[in-house]
């Protein structure tokens, strides 16, 4: 007899066989353990050259982009892994079909970026922490596609993950509808440490998957620094450019496809 999850796993690698974790491209027959096309493999578009110490966004010849220059952020440095227009349908698959195969594959190549360009990010950090959703939102999606990445993270880092750490305790509305100052004003005293952990004196690695004006990093920081933290450093999988938007449009067709795989569970 089959395996229900051996059914459903079957299924969905005939509608949507394996595929790239950057571009989607279609791997070939014998190739599915790969997790990138060769053309990616090749050339893996990860952001290089000088980057800006608390976004990680390429610039020229300076050490903060103009955006970060006058921000004022908690957290000490920040880094990200590729441009928001690279991953940009990676990330709507990732957050909207609802399987979460996906988050394997890029959290990989986020833990061998993290280790090839921050190896003393990995020395540094105490312990990995998770931007939460609120638990509607989490329940609505099946999963938190951000602790879905840390799993990979901090199994191929050896870091632990407090998956946890920080509550997210109002349901606000999504941060890409609004203006900076809004996204401010919206997130104003959502997040909350669990007493479940003892911050103090930790140097924390806050994951996201996508760095926009940093108004949530920003918030979960500052909870984390009053809750005692010594410090706190931003690694996300994406960070969006200045002329980037992040208005997302989820695929359809994958996320009826993901509601499928979420049946019976």
């Amino acid at each position: 007899m089959i395996a229900k999850k051996d059914w459903k796993e079957g299924i969905l690698r005939f509608f949507f066989p394996p595929h790239c974790a950057i571009c989607g491209a279609v791997l070939p027959w014998g190739e599915q353990n790969k997790i990138l096309c060769e053309a990616c493999a090749a050339h893996t578009p990860f952001l290089s050259g000088e980057r800006c110490r608390m976004c990680g966004r390429e610039i020229d010849n300076d050490v903060l982009c103009q955006r970060c220059r006058y921000a004022d952020f908690a957290f000490c440095a920040g880094a990200a892994v590729f441009s928001y227009a690279i991953m940009r349908q990676a990330i709507a698959w990732l957050k909207f079909q609802g399987y979460r195969n996906d988050a394997k594959a890029i959290g990989v190549l986020m833990a061998q970026y993290l280790q090839q360009q921050y190896p003393d990010w990995v020395e540094w950090t105490d312990a990995i922490a998770v931007v939460p959703l609120h638990p509607n939102k989490r329940k609505w999606r099946g999963f938190n596609q951000v602790s879905c990445l840390c799993e990979v993270l901090s199994k191929e880092t050896n870091l632990p993950i407090w998956d946890n750490v920080l509550i997210r305790q109002v349901d606000t509305i999504p941060q890409n509808q609004l203006s900076q100052k809004q996204r401010r004003e919206n997130l104003r005293h959502v997040f909350a440490v669990s007493q479940t952990y003892d911050v103090t004196d930790k140097h924390i690695l806050l994951v996201d998957d996508i760095f926009t004006t940093g108004t949530t990093l920003q918030e979960c920081s500052r909870t984390l620094l009053r809750a005692g933290a010594a410090e706190v450093r931003v690694f996300c999988l994406a960070v969006v450019s200045k002329c980037e938007k992040t208005q997302e449009i989820p695929d359809k067709k994958r996320q009826n496809l993901g509601d499928f795989m979420k049946l019976e569970k």
